[in-house]
């Protein structure tokens, strides 16, 4: 049954069936319009009279509608209408966003959004960070809008960091954390487009460690550590053993342990894939004597949380046996030393690229390519099996 009451041509209502509206109190009326859009009638709610809408406003509202439709200018529809007005609203509210992000300045970003959001780096790359921002990027560029951030405005943290004589790979780390900082930008809707950092031609150097310590320089610096550095020796241990990077070993936890099949887990490395660690008898040793810390890591310090970074017995012990002299840092000593010495031993020992780079967890092998170079006696034997192959078959 059709509850609609026609009251002219184009409008109608219908009546609630308990609520009552108006002075004298009738029931509430909730009206619509008819008209034919594009030859097919419809038919449109406009809302009820106790929130404003009565029969005269039907009328102004339908008779817009008629004249957009004999002009052609305009909403035909209240559908078309409220498609009008909900893209006018958005525009206003993009623009509006758009004068807020333009206020916004590198500082204020850093921080309120990008520095709060980076607690899960380890407490070495935080503390590198916070230093490249407080003495290189703040100065510079902090009190720079991020809209305005230019590849011109960058070759000012270059110039500066390049003039105070830092590394190539200290002014490339400075620019990834700009690079963080935009792609954090650009996802919270402040900022659009290719990094500016994309267009600046960093300074290069081959920054890799080349130093790795020999069986004897290894127990040397153990012998050491033991004395002074207990703790520090053990640590020292899993990464000549295992190839474990520092934080690796101090965000080990005992449910990371695996003594029946003589593993360790591995959790969210710096390469992002998981993988396993096998345990040599030292390792073993060294991890039954910790078995009973009661702790949830295996390295703590007194508070039983992990252990922050290498102590200065560690580096006073590397500095004496290793690094007097040395002024270039691709060959001091320190615990990526370690790491670097594990791979180093097995591809002199023959050990295949593949192998060394998942036991070294590489995201790929071309990061473990750096270590082919060891490989040469091995090479030059290949070579001489040929030799010997081509002198029997010229006997024969």
């Amino acid at each position: 049954m059709d509850n609609w009451i026609k009251v002219e041509r184009g409008i109608r209502y219908r009546e609630h069936p308990t609520r009552k509206h108006g002075v004298p109190r009738r029931p509430d009326r909730y009206y619509v319009i008819r008209l034919a859009v594009d030859n097919v009638m419809r038919q449109e709610a406009l809302g009820w009279e106790s929130e404003g809408i009565t029969l005269e406003k039907a009328r102004v509202e339908l008779a817009k509608l008629r004249e957009a439709k004999r002009t052609g200018k305009g909403p035909r529809s209240l559908g078309e209408k409220r498609e009008i007005d909900d893209s006018r609203r958005k525009a206003e509210e993009e623009a509006r966003r758009n004068a807020e992000a333009a206020k916004i300045t590198v500082a204020d970003f850093w921080q309120n959004n990008y520095w709060p959001a980076q607690r899960h780096k380890a407490h070495g790359s935080l503390v590198a960070e916070e230093a490249l921002w407080s003495k290189w990027l703040q100065p510079h560029i902090g009190d720079t809008q991020l809209v305005e951030l230019t590849p011109a405005v960058l070759d000012q943290v270059k110039i500066a960091m390049m003039q105070a004589g830092k590394a190539a790979s200290s002014i490339k780390y400075a620019f990834a954390v700009v690079s963080q900082l935009w792609t954090l930008a650009d996802r919270d809707g402040i900022v659009t487009g290719r990094c500016p950092t994309k267009r600046i031609d960093l300074p290069w150097q081959d920054n890799r460690r080349e130093r790795y310590l020999t069986v004897e320089e290894a127990d040397r610096l153990l012998a050491a550590l033991s004395k002074r550095a207990p703790l520090m020796k053990d640590m020292a241990i899993l990464g000549l053993d295992c190839g474990l990077r520092f934080g690796e070993i101090a965000e080990l936890t005992w449910q990371d342990v695996d003594f029946g099949r003589g593993m360790l887990q591995i959790r969210d490395p710096k390469s992002g894939i998981n993988r396993v660690a096998y345990m040599t008898q030292r390792v073993r040793q060294v991890l039954e004597a910790r078995s009973g810390n009661g702790q949830e890591y295996i390295f703590t310090d007194g508070n039983g949380d992990p252990v922050q970074g290498t102590s200065k017995a560690f580096k006073n012990v590397c500095r004496e046996l290793f690094n007097q002299g040395v002024t270039d840092r691709r060959y001091k000593v320190c615990f990526h030393t370690l790491r670097h010495s594990f791979a180093s031993r097995l591809v002199e020992n023959s050990q295949d690229l593949y192998a060394v780079s998942k036991l070294m967890g590489h995201s790929t092998i071309r990061m473990t390519e750096r270590y082919a170079h060891l490989s040469q006696e091995k090479f030059k034997e290949a070579i001489g099996i040929l030799n010997n192959s081509g002198n029997s078959i010229q006997k024969s």
